[in-house]
């Protein structure tokens, strides 16, 4: 009898160190990782809102690391399936978009203008010919996707640095990857 009693209690504290999330299954990972598949509550309900997951279950599962995964691709990032330091920036940024200063040079203390002088020379009617736009060499699908209309090249500096800013509040500095350390000057 208390042999059998022994046999289901190891089996229960083995099955719950294999599933269970937490520091325990944390501890095989570096101090860059802030979520793993597995880890429930608020934090992962945050980065399901940000990767517009549904349901925003709470719970790291399948769907929120194919979501990980499909931004960190998009991010030219590795595809672990790990929430990093990087994503999870981006994910405590959202909706908390910098207000445009009068200038449209400074906002929220990032440097608009040195990001723009990185990437384009500070034109904003500079055209890449690897298909990049305007002030801040948006592509013309990310330009759309935040809420740009025709080319960057079309709008003016000031709508150009609005779009560029609603995009840092969405994915970070990570969107301009040789430049977007000016932002911080």
């Amino acid at each position: 009898m208390l042999a059998c009693l022994l046999l289901v209690a190891a089996t229960v504290l083995a099955l719950t160190a294999v599933t269970s999330p937490g520091a325990a299954g944390k501890a095989r990972y570096s101090s860059y990782i802030v979520l793993v598949p597995g880890d429930v509550g608020r934090n992962v309900v945050s980065l399901q809102r940000f990767l517009h997951v549904h349901p925003t279950s709470g719970y790291y599962g399948p769907r929120t690391r194919a979501a990980v995964v499909r931004w960190q691709a998009a991010h030219h990032r590795h595809r672990t399936g790990l929430v990093g330091k990087l994503l999870w920036h981006a994910v405590q940024g959202a909706g908390r978009a910098p207000a445009p200063s009068r200038s449209g040079e400074r906002s929220g203390g990032l440097d608009w203008a040195a990001l723009a002088r990185c990437e384009s020379g500070g034109n904003p009617r500079a055209v890449n010919p690897a298909g990049y736009y305007g002030l801040y060499q948006f592509s013309p699908g990310t330009w759309r996707s935040v809420g740009g209309r025709g080319l960057p090249t079309q709008a003016s500096s000031g709508e150009q640095t609005h779009r560029a800013i609603v995009l840092y509040a969405r994915t970070g500095a990570g969107s301009w990857p040789s430049c977007g350390h000016h932002l911080f000057d």
